[in-house]
């Protein structure tokens, strides 16, 4: 499996047979290059204009954007498990979907614009996880404290951080993944894509940076 970041919280999984995942697509948000990404399935973890940009998408895409068990074709497992995008249980910022991703033996889990800590069923339902994308930016998300605790309760192999302040939109009130980083004393290399294979996920560093084919 192949995974890219195509920046904000957008990623695209390229799996074995060679479906392509695309989550949470921004659209024209902000500086963010503007990218025709070829889609097989698409989740959405909720409908704001940074999350949703299906428009931009080619190949006639499956969407995904509701709680529950979703087999969009076999070998390809989605849950989405309701959260909310702040921490009023929504109503500031309206709701939010989590998904579980199982691939490829595999099971990645996408947080989307998660605003709050997970409450235990949450937290069962999203165990025994390979890979973690979370955000870590705050103001509209989870800041990098919160981050950190969940990243504690999931125990993931590799945490992916998502949804911060970059180049392309610099006047978010969010804060850098290097606020995350220091507080995990970390400092990884930018990758602009990983090969990740249910044999080799243990042998890569716990949290993992990525980039876009960009730098951003």
């Amino acid at each position: 499996m192949i995974l890219e970041y195509m920046g904000h919280s957008c990623f695209k999984l390229t799996l074995a047979d060679g479906t392509t995942i695309v989550m949470d697509p921004y659209g024209t948000f902000y500086n963010y290059p503007k990218r025709s990404l070829q889609a097989d399935i698409c989740t959405i973890s909720h409908h704001h204009h940074d999350h949703e940009g299906i428009s931009l998408l080619t190949g006639d895409p499956i969407i995904v954007d509701s709680a529950g068990t979703h087999i969009p074709k076999a070998g390809v497992i989605i849950r989405g498990i309701p959260t909310y995008h702040d921490e009023l249980k929504g109503q500031k910022r309206g709701s939010n979907l989590a998904f579980l991703i199982e691939v490829d033996d595999l099971r990645i889990a996408h947080l989307g614009d998660l605003g709050h800590r997970l409450n235990p069923d949450q937290t069962a339902a999203l165990q025994d996880l390979d890979l973690l994308l979370i955000p870590v930016g705050g103001f509209y998300t989870i800041d990098a404290p919160t981050a950190i605790g969940i990243m504690e309760d999931l125990s993931p192999k590799v945490t992916i951080p998502m949804h911060y302040k970059t180049k392309a939109a610099p006047d978010m009130p969010i804060t850098p993944v290097g606020d995350f980083l220091d507080l995990l004393r970390v400092s990884p290399e930018p990758m602009a894509l990983i090969r990740i294979t249910a044999q080799d996920i243990s042998q890569r560093p716990s949290v993992v940076l990525m980039t876009t084919p960009e730098g951003l």
